[in-house]
């Protein structure tokens, strides 16, 4: 984890991460001779103390009813790593624990959470505890309205920091005086840019630092800064109405940006104006004041040049995103053990600790892999013919529950909109949409037995560079290590596959023994993933996807795109075989209608749409396409 600063190479490779967390006063153990338990127990062990075994008892006690009356049969390995789970939080409870990261993976669906929330529950009626607070860092707002809701805590004992007044308000008591305190790891970052966790007021119980530390799903090394010469030009108007000077020297900076070639290293300018600014003379726009935050964080600093897709110009280099005295922290991320990310952090260094994981045995998987592009490019180049794939898969099972995981609209190709266009046979009131982004921390379609992965989720390249200096905690200034990036790449596709997934039935597990589910994913054989999914999920069974619909080509392709655009900009004009054969350069009627009009992916394409054919001219024949009915709303959930 990227707690320290990266401004300085020599005091970086000087410096490692647990010196620096030592700093953090640690409560004293009741008797100062016992050996402090750094290791985790299993159900069966004792503990440093009485209070400790006491809580960790009652609540793996709950824990294994409740996972018995969801019907979740759990093998001694699985008890084990839940029991290390429970007894990291009650050694952080009683001051006792290691001042590091302990790391559980387990996989989706195996009850850390539950876990979490038993703990907190025991945790607020302990007498033993009453002084001693919990931090819980969460990554989205309804996770925490999930957890209140799941612990039963009284509004007395919690209370909520974020940016949402909704979400505060579902507890009146003030953060500081608040046993245990939800917030975001967005607002985490943001109150402790540059200041240790022990500073801030709300990150307090009693006036003393929080004890117990939790952060759920994905923890980053460190944040990691791009700017672009296009981001640069867009805020010289503003700031040109506020500092005529620091607009020129954004300006020169964007020369300078434009001109560097890729991999050089650019010395930012200190720009010393645009830290007189007042907060009253920044426009309000959020995009705004995200890019002048950048530039305050690069600003002095050294940078590394990287030209992204479309030839796009970025500068980029890490800060550290988290406070130096966060450790001990327990971080619940059940992609742990695929993401490379942690394992770089073990092999420089850092202060991380893997607590025991079981993972889930993944037989009853059947994934359907799919060799072909289905990234964000691949759905602009083949769109209609990746949707005509996820619907005719639909239509085999078209009475069971799906789940399809898609890209956002982008450049006009909304996939959730094509794909329900194409659905034939089953009930779309039983599938169900979920964007990449929103593919972790929900529970929601935990029972249905079938899940699409409509292409992958892939960082910017400039996001997996940042992230291997990160990971590595060298300096942009110097070359990554080799074979590092390609690596953290690999574990970040693992990362949202088993996440996604993990959505679905296989969530659910009995005898350590994943619920039967069947995955449909698309992805390009680039990726290695024939060879990478038997490892992220032991024991699936893999077979070939193999595509029933040709990709859309030559002048069908350029015809279908035409009237799409015509459809959606037109709002249900007549659009003229004419016009289609103008844009696609046909001038003779009767091979439009052979190779074009009658071909049947223009056909099905139509179909889709809700076009028509019709007479417009009052001719003999038809010589137009017109909607038989409205757009249809297709709202990506």
């Amino acid at each position: 984890m990227t707690f320290i600063s990266q401004t300085d190479t020599a005091t970086l490779q000087a410096q490692s991460l647990i010196p620096r967390q030592l700093e953090l006063p640690l409560m004293p153990a009741a008797d100062a001779s016992a050996e402090v338990v750094q290791t985790s127990i299993s159900p069966n062990d004792s503990c440093t103390s009485s209070t400790t075994s006491s809580l960790s008892d009652q609540i793996l006690s709950d824990l294994e009813a409740t996972l018995e009356a969801r019907g979740m049969t759990t093998t001694e390995p699985q008890l084990e790593a839940l029991a290390d789970v429970v007894a990291t939080l009650c050694d952080m409870a009683d001051g006792s624990c290691a001042p590091t990261i302990h790391l559980s993976s387990l996989d989706p669906g195996m009850g850390k959470t539950t876990a979490l929330t038993h703990f907190l529950r025991r945790f607020v009626a302990s007498p033993d505890h009453l002084h001693v607070g919990v931090l819980v860092c969460l990554s989205r707002l309804d996770e925490i309205r999930r957890l209140v809701d799941e612990a039963g805590l009284n509004e007395a004992d919690f209370a909520v920091l974020c940016s949402d007044k909704e979400v505060v308000d579902l507890s009146a008591t003030k953060a500081d005086a608040a046993q245990v305190l939800f917030t975001t790891q967005q607002m985490l970052a943001k109150r402790c840019a540059g200041r240790r966790m022990s500073e801030i007021r709300e990150f307090r119980y009693l006036g003393q630092a929080r004890a117990v530390r939790v952060w759920d799903e994905t923890i980053e090394p460190g944040e990691v800064i791009t700017m672009s010469a296009d981001e640069l030009a867009a805020m010289l108007s503003p700031l040109r109405r506020i500092s005529p000077v620091l607009a020129d020297q954004v300006q020169a900076l964007q020369f300078d940006l434009t001109t560097s070639p890729p991999g050089q290293i650019l010395q930012m300018p200190a720009l010393e104006a645009l830290f007189t600014i007042a907060i009253d003379e920044v426009p309000a726009t959020e995009d705004f004041r995200k890019r002048l935050d950048k530039l305050k964080a690069m600003a002095g600093r050294a940078a590394r040049i990287n030209r992204t897709h479309g030839n796009r110009v970025i500068a980029l280099n890490i800060r550290d995103a988290l406070p130096s005295d966060l450790a001990p922290l327990l971080v619940l991320d059940a992609s742990g053990r695929v993401r490379h990310t942690y394992s770089a952090w073990e092999a420089h260094g850092y202060g991380l600790a893997r607590l025991r994981s079981a993972p889930k045995d993944y037989a009853p998987l059947q994934i359907h892999l799919m060799d072909q592009g289905g990234g964000k490019d691949g759905w602009r180049r083949n769109g209609d013919q990746l949707a005509r794939e996820v619907a005719t898969v639909i239509d085999t099972k078209p009475d069971e529950p799906w789940l399809v995981v898609h890209h956002k609209v982008q450049a006009g190709v909304d996939p959730v909109g094509l794909i329900k266009g194409y659905v034939k046979k089953a009930d779309l009131s039983r599938v169900s949409f979920l964007h990449w982004g929103a593919h972790q921390a929900t529970n929601a379609f935990k029972d249905v037995p079938n899940v699409v992965l409509a292409g992958l989720l892939h960082l910017p390249g400039s996001q997996l560079l940042g992230l291997t200096y990160a990971s590595s905690g060298r300096s942009v200034a110097d070359d990554p290590p080799a074979g590092l990036t390609e690596q953290i790449e690999q574990g970040e596709l693992g990362h949202g596959i088993v996440q996604a997934v993990g959505r679905g039935s296989v969530r659910g597990f009995d005898a350590g023994k994943c619920l039967p589910c069947s995955a449909y994913i698309i992805a390009g054989k680039r990726y290695g993933l024939a060879q990478a999914l038997p490892q992220w999920l032991p024991g699936c069974r893999l077979t070939s996807w193999r595509p029933r619909h040709k990709p859309l080509s030559g002048k069908v392709r350029q015809a279908v795109e035409f009237v799409e655009r015509q459809r959606r900009e037109r709002h249900g004009e007549p659009i003229l075989f004419s016009a289609i054969m103008g844009h696609i350069g046909e001038k003779d009627r009767s091979n439009f209608n052979r190779c074009i009009r009658r071909h049947c992916d223009f056909k099905a394409a139509n179909e889709r749409l809700g076009l028509m054919e019709v007479n417009i001219g009052g001719g003999r024949s038809y010589d137009a396409l017109q909607a038989t009915f409205g757009p249809v709303d297709c709202i990506s959930a």
